[in-house]
């Protein structure tokens, strides 16, 4: 009875979202990283996020990880986790509070703790007394030596029998130049340019102070959040939203800032107060200015 392979790999989600692919170990899953790991025998890729990684590092990730679960890997010929159904993202600081991620972290537990083969590529294989390598895509084909291209010999010089014609001398002829409307050069017209003030551009004093209002809601929420996301909707609202959740929403038009009612629901109330109180301070230093 033939016993069905799966294979494993582990990535490390570098700073701009570029994947690399590690060695296997749990010594990888550092505070501060974003590992990435894609076992076909569960047919899920596993996204386990340490305590200290930022919001936007997060997304980045996740969407490698998205990209991996709908395509696979590709190692030479071959593609690892063509057959992956599930996507499964762990927050490490989650772990032991919030039951889904706990489960998903101790069946990530589990696969780690399984006894593995390595291979090539830092590919790993679970099946015992696997012979390496196993995929044959990831062997290297032997390099052929070009052979030498033999150097034809010069061909021998052959006696001509024919007499050799001799050329008569050509007598020059002299062609008279006949006359041409084009021969008198005239004078070609001046061009006058004329140099036209380029136009002043005027900024509207209006759109000014609503980039400068949307900028300082922005600003004052930084005081309060190490990590925001900040997304612009197709109605052309903000959303700003943290890890744990949302934050607020607000339109603005004619320089006046709309939140919707939904806006700092889940934010404690004196934060939302001192978020208020330095927007409010920020708009009449500009007005000053």
């Amino acid at each position: 009875m033939i016993k069905t392979t799966s294979y494993g790999l582990m990535f490390n989600v570098l700073e701009g979202g570029v994947i690399e692919p590690i060695n296997w170990s749990k010594a990888n899953f550092l505070p501060e990283t974003s590992i990435i790991v894609l076992d076909e025998g569960s047919e899920s890729v596993y996204l386990w996020h340490g305590v200290k990684q930022g919001l936007v590092a997060r997304r980045t990730a996740l969407r490698q990880a998205e990209s991996l679960k709908g395509h696979g890997y590709t190692v030479g010929k071959s593609i690892l986790g063509r057959d992956i159904k599930n996507l499964k993202e762990i927050d490490a600081r989650k772990v032991g509070k919030v039951p889904e991620d706990t489960k998903m972290n101790e069946d990530l537990q589990e696969i780690l703790d399984q006894k593995f083969t390595e291979l090539d590529n830092c590919i790993v294989t679970f099946q015992e007394g696997v012979i390496k390598p196993v995929i044959a895509a990831i062997k290297k084909e032997p390099k052929l030596e070009p052979k030498p291209t033999p150097t034809p010999a010069a061909p021998k010089p052959v006696k001509s029998t024919t007499t050799p014609v001799v050329s008569k001398p050509i007598t020059p002829v002299t062609v008279k130049e006949t006359g041409s409307e084009y021969e008198v050069a005239e004078p070609m017209p001046s061009i006058k340019t004329e140099t036209k003030p380029t136009p002043a551009i005027k900024v509207s004093t209006t759109d000014l102070l609503t980039d400068a209002k949307v900028s300082f809601v922005f600003s004052a929420i930084l005081e309060h959040y190490d990590d925001i996301w900040i997304s612009k909707k197709p109605d052309g609202s903000f959303a700003v939203e943290q890890m744990d959740g949302p934050i607020c929403q607000f339109s603005i038009k004619a320089s006046k800032l709309n939140f919707t009612a939904s806006s700092f629901s889940g934010v404690n109330p004196g934060v939302k107060t001192a978020i208020q109180k330095k927007f409010i301070e920020l708009v009449k230093l500009y007005e000053l200015s």
